[in-house]
């Protein structure tokens, strides 16, 4: 209802190829490079990894592509187990250190971390992270393989076998996971001072930036719409 009453149009599928600063705004280069469709607008949030961020800033704005073009990323699989009335311990999860030699890197037990999930059968999911960065090829492992690691690990780390599973998933995100080295704000800071001053219309907004937690990413496209609605002569909120 907001996008209807606002008279904006909403694109889905709509890769954008090239960004080119106009006298009132940006031109969009969009879809394929045989049947190329240019489309201009006001304002821009690249809210997009920063690989691909840096490639469409580096025509308009090269200082800040090169500040967000050092950030790399690691790949992730997602294990979670179904278990039948496991002996878990009461917590949320808990995170293991590189130094462990293990797989897994984080375990999350849903049914105790949410109440809500909590079933009468005792039925218990567990979910566990693994694939640290540098680790990738750990990832081309079958998921068999993978939840079977990680129900071997789960239990060795909490000091007894736990039940087999009654059901599985794995899911994988390649490049998923942002790599914040040494002086990463400062990064973004400087890539962010170098959009104010030459293109106040583009902001930068996301998990390769500011976090990667939900609340975090919410509020980085806030701040990013607030910085632009302001830019455009408005009232942020």
């Amino acid at each position: 209802a907001a996008v209807t009453a606002s008279g904006a149009t909403v694109r889905r599928g709509a890769a954008v190829r090239d960004l080119t600063p106009t006298g009132t705004g940006w031109r969009l280069t969009v879809g394929p490079t045989r049947a190329p469709e240019l489309v201009d607008v006001d304002a821009v949030v690249l809210a997009v990894p920063a690989r691909p961020a840096a490639r469409l800033l580096a025509g308009p704005a090269p200082v800040a592509a090169s500040a967000v073009g050092e950030l790399d990323y690691a790949s992730v699989a997602l294990v979670t187990l179904a278990l039948p009335q496991p002996l878990l311990p009461e917590l949320s999860g808990f995170l293991v250190p590189s130094t462990e030699g293990l797989l897994i890197k984080a375990a999350t037990f849903f049914t105790t971390k949410w109440g809500h999930l909590r079933r009468p059968d005792g039925l218990a999911l567990v979910r566990a992270s693994v694939g640290r960065y540098g680790e990738e090829a750990q990832l081309q492992r079958p998921d068999a393989d993978l939840a079977a690691t990680v129900h071997r690990e789960l239990s060795a780390v909490l000091g007894a076998p736990l039940p087999a599973p009654v059901d599985g998933h794995v899911q994988r995100w390649g490049g998923a996971l942002p790599q914040y080295a040494p002086g990463h704000a400062d990064r973004v800071t400087a890539a962010r001072t170098a959009l104010r001053a030459a293109h106040p219309t583009l902001a930068l907004a996301g998990a390769g930036y500011d976090g990667v937690g939900i609340p975090v990413c919410v509020r980085s496209g806030e701040t990013a719409a607030d910085e632009i609605i302001t830019a455009l002569g408005g009232s942020a909120r």
